[in-house]
């Protein structure tokens, strides 16, 4: 296993995004947090970037973004973005709901937008997790377009230990009935690659071209990090492409990135 640094690497870098890719999160424990870090850090280095969903997520604002569109169709959002450029990160959906959240797009939209290539990176939501350490998707989820180049399993660390209820775990009882555990069960490491393996779970849904990456978020401790670490080597033997450990308690966030 090559280690890819431990001393302030910026997320890009760790997960190695390369221009004119889409980017889709998925999971719990991080993925807005790391979408609007990641969109920061390709901005800075001159791109022009697209922030979106096709589920919903908290209406975005500056200074995550510079620009929001909420659009009817496809063909607008590409006409009124044709002519800008990078450094730029542009927010868009398709409205704005009574909770004051942004709603998705289609994902043909967003895989035509991906064919175009009229965006340097397209960064999308495409998971809800209610703010929750750790997630089961159920029947319809997650929403990956079928183009996407890369998709990011997100996890928080401080879900080892807890209950598996939906206190601590989104859609806790879908995953307590995929592995037949009882209530009173609490999450641990073996459970989580379990659910990572189980074709109804953690993994379905992402195209099968994607390349499939880890993040092991709040890894706010030793012992959260020496447990991101543990869970991490594992996650590289179920060919997860890369994991990152990360803490946004830290003005650096990358505390580690391993690859195979």
């Amino acid at each position: 296993m090559e280690e890819l640094g431990e001393k302030a690497m910026l997320l890009r870098d760790a997960l190695a995004i390369g221009r004119g890719e889409m980017v889709s999160l998925i999971g719990a424990g991080g993925k807005t947090t790391t979408m609007f870090r990641l969109a920061k850090e390709l901005r800075g280095q001159g791109w022009k970037v697209l922030v979106t969903t096709t589920t919903k997520i908290f209406r975005p604002a500056k200074p995550h973004i510079d620009r929001l569109f909420l659009v009817e169709d496809v063909q607008s959002l590409i006409d009124v973005c044709a002519g800008m450029t990078g450094p730029v990160v542009i927010g868009a959906g398709c409205g704005v709901n009574q909770d004051g959240k942004l709603l998705g797009m289609p994902v043909d939209w967003l895989d035509r937008l991906n064919h175009d290539k009229l965006f340097d990176a397209i960064l999308v939501e495409a998971d809800g997790a209610a703010s929750r350490l750790f997630k089961v998707p159920s029947d319809g989820e997650p929403v990956i377009p079928p183009s996407c180049q890369t998709t990011i399993w997100v996890i928080a660390i401080k879900v080892i230990g807890k209950p598996l209820t939906d206190d601590w775990v989104h859609r806790a009882a879908r995953a307590r009935e995929l592995l037949g555990l009882p209530a009173e069960t609490t999450v641990s490491e073996e459970i989580v690659l379990q659910l990572l393996q189980h074709e109804a779970a953690c993994r379905k849904a992402i195209p099968p071209a994607s390349r499939q990456l880890a993040l092991i978020n709040q890894a706010d401790s030793s012992a959260e990090m020496a447990a991101a670490q543990s869970l991490g080597d594992k996650l590289l033997k179920l060919h997860f492409d890369k994991v990152v450990i990360t803490s946004y308690a830290n003005a650096e966030p990358v505390i580690q990135g391993t690859t195979h």
